[in-house]
């Protein structure tokens, strides 16, 4: 007998493949005006499904890891400026109403443009670094640039359904608008 992962893995896989292969008009519709992907699997088996989803999704698509790209985005600041930074700014560095460079999330959005420009479909994976940043899925997924990509974004996203609401992390309450959600 398969195990509830085998059974759940090969279910969220087929649905995200289905989800993948829709027009773009059709994806939209079905996301509010999105053009988004949320593929929400059980936090203790995220390496699972993204080693799985990495080894499915070769072409046509661009896996950004965001533990690796804030490492990086730490790097270019040199880690003493940004201890100072994030003394000085707490989450600010991360996202700010008050600087339109300079945070996290200016940096991750310029990556997602690039990759998406280049005509593949980027993919978010160990998403969970953004908890507590001041700033959620949500926020990338309504960005103007995201809103007008011509292939989807998929958006992994590790969470737990309690009570008909998602919880990232099995802790932040979620929202689903502006995407397809794949459970």
């Amino acid at each position: 007998m398969a195990s509830n992962y085998i059974q759940d893995h090969n279910r969220l896989f087929g649905n995200l493949s289905a989800a993948l292969s829709r027009d773009l008009a059709r994806l939209s519709s079905e996301a509010n005006g999105g053009r988004s992907i949320l593929f929400v699997y059980p936090p203790k088996d995220e390496e699972k499904y993204i080693e799985e989803a990495k080894r499915l999704y070769t072409d046509g698509y661009e896996f950004i890891d965001l533990r690796q790209l804030f490492t990086e985005f730490v790097s270019s600041k040199k880690l003493d400026k940004f201890k100072r930074q994030f003394k000085n700014m707490g989450t600010e560095v991360f996202v700010s109403q008050n600087y339109s460079e300079g945070t996290f999330y200016v940096y991750l959005m310029k990556y997602i443009v690039e990759v998406a420009a280049k005509g593949v479909s980027p993919i978010l994976v160990h998403t969970g670094v953004i908890y507590k940043m001041g700033f959620s899925n949500q926020n990338i997924i309504e960005h103007p640039d995201v809103m007008k990509f011509q292939k989807p974004l998929v958006f992994f996203y590790p969470a737990t359904l309690r009570n008909d609401k998602f919880y990232f992390l099995d802790k932040q309450p979620a929202t689903n608008y502006r995407c397809v959600v794949v459970i």
